[in-house]
């Protein structure tokens, strides 16, 4: 019976490792469809400014409350990008390197494309929670019919 327990042992620790990668895919997937509705959101927004920068010049009138908001909108959604990619890096196990931005292995020590030094890795290597990953998919403002 010791090769029959060997062999439930192993396919049960295969069926938990397999199963901790497919929580990681799904989570990593809810994070770039967040990621993705932020774009939409940046280049709405974008688009709101563009709008409001020419409705200014034509008018000669300056609305700079209307400016400064739009500012702070995209300033919040780019902090918000910023945090999805760093949580995504977490739980490929990745880091961007400081000067050309290529994503390489936590492992590493210097990146493989331009040779600079990365960022040294926390002490006690711990796992994304998560908590922190759960992602509610968001409507968009086009899904909402706002414009």
């Amino acid at each position: 019976m010791s090769f029959l327990d060997d062999v439930f042992n192993t396919t049960k620790n295969v069926a938990a490792a397999a199963g901790k990668k497919t929580d990681v895919a799904v989570q990593v997937s809810k994070l770039k469809i967040k990621e993705a509705q932020i774009n939409g959101d940046i280049k709405a927004k974008f688009e709101k400014l563009g709008a409001l920068i020419y409705q200014m010049k034509k008018t000669d009138e300056k609305d700079n409350e209307a400016f400064d908001a739009l500012v702070a909108e995209l300033d919040e959604c780019y902090a918000k990008l910023d945090e999805i990619s760093e949580k995504i890096d977490e739980y490929k196990n990745e880091v961007s390197c400081p000067d050309c931005g290529v994503k390489s292995k936590r492992d590493n020590n210097y990146c493989p494309n331009c040779g600079a030094k990365l960022p040294e890795r926390p002490v006690e290597a711990e796992e994304p929670k998560e908590e922190a990953a759960e992602v509610e998919v968001e409507e968009t403002a086009e899904d909402k019919g706002e414009e």
